[in-house]
């Protein structure tokens, strides 16, 4: 499998794929009326093009729905971010202008339209792809992105659910109060890569994916280090994405992050859940932000996670 750096991708002009059709979907969840949460965000463009940030934030508070997007190279990647933000806001606002898909509280059926969403925002990239390379005749990086999606909704229990969905190195967590701060997605990346090939274990992922100095990995695994930030899949690859959906019941209390890498590349897990665990509710993706920046400006002696980039957080404070 061919892996592909955030940098670029460059991909050679193909036929396109014939418009996949939404597949009837019976039932849907109530979605939230008026959502009892709180929604923080923040983004920052990276400090060599602050005049354009990759990443993209969809945040639709009375729907219940937020999603990240960060774009994959400078230029193409703002355009399948964007797009992939807009066609999946627009396709969650027409499901949810169906009333009889309300008939059942079912997780899988939101996992299904979470998955179906990002599927036809893959090939709106795509198509957009093609119509700019045929202007280019063909000398151009094709669009991606990657995608961190979110929904809450009630469910049977009288409780509220998260279904989610991801494709890429964006990712997904919750931290509960006095619980282990949860990663609820895993990455499309070179680590998952070795971890499936058995050349590590889900352990050896997690220490080096965690590492704060070249003293604390083998030779080996410094390698890895330094190729975790290649990701496997795309929303826009030329590949069809497989689409990872699970969902989870959350509480008062819970918090969701939503970030792309450039936060968790220069912060570790613990420092995010000291972060998620600050009171403030309004300003705790700001914060998180903030501290990433800082980290990035650290030296090699210091931390080898330092690194620049677009960075975004979104917060999901469960108030109900």
């Amino acid at each position: 499998m061919v892996i592909s750096t955030k940098d670029s991708i460059a991909r050679k002009p193909q036929t396109p794929t014939r418009a996949q059709q939404r597949t009837p979907i019976p039932n849907i969840p109530r979605i939230l009326p008026t959502t009892p949460l709180t929604f923080a965000r923040y983004s920052t463009p990276h400090e060599k093009h602050p005049e354009q940030n990759e990443d993209t934030i969809l945040v639709d508070r009375p729907r219940g729905l937020v999603a990240v997007f960060d774009g994959v190279g400078s230029g193409p990647g703002r355009v399948a971010s964007q797009l992939a933000a807009r066609v999946i806001r627009c396709g969650w606002r027409e499901i949810l202008q169906e009333p009889e898909l309300f008939a059942a509280d079912t997780e899988l059926n939101v996992c299904m339209i979470l998955q179906q969403l990002m599927h036809d925002a893959h090939e709106q990239i795509r198509s957009a792809g093609e119509r700019l390379a045929k202007k280019a005749h063909g000398k151009i990086a094709y669009p991606g992105t990657t995608a961190v999606l979110a929904a809450f909704h009630k469910n049977a229990l009288h409780g509220y659910t998260l279904s989610y969905a991801h494709v890429g190195d964006s990712r997904i967590y919750l931290w509960r109060p006095n619980e282990p701060l949860m990663r609820l997605t895993a990455d499309d990346g070179y680590l998952s890569l070795k971890l499936n090939d058995g050349s590590i274990t889900e352990s050896d992922a997690l220490r080096i994916d965690q590492a704060t100095s070249f003293d604390e990995l083998s030779a080996t695994e410094i390698e890895y280090f330094e190729l975790r930030n290649g990701i496997t899949q795309a929303l826009g690859s030329e590949k069809q994405p497989t689409v990872h959906v699970n969902h989870v019941q959350v509480f008062p209390g819970d918090r969701v992050l939503l970030c792309s890498d450039g936060i968790h590349d220069n912060l570790l897990d613990s420092e995010l859940a000291d972060l998620l665990h600050h009171p403030a509710r309004t300003s705790i993706a700001k914060n998180i932000v903030l501290r990433a920046i800082e980290c990035s400006h650290q030296d090699d002696e210091v931390s080898i996670r330092a690194k620049l980039d677009d960075m975004t957080a979104v917060v999901v404070s469960c108030n109900f």
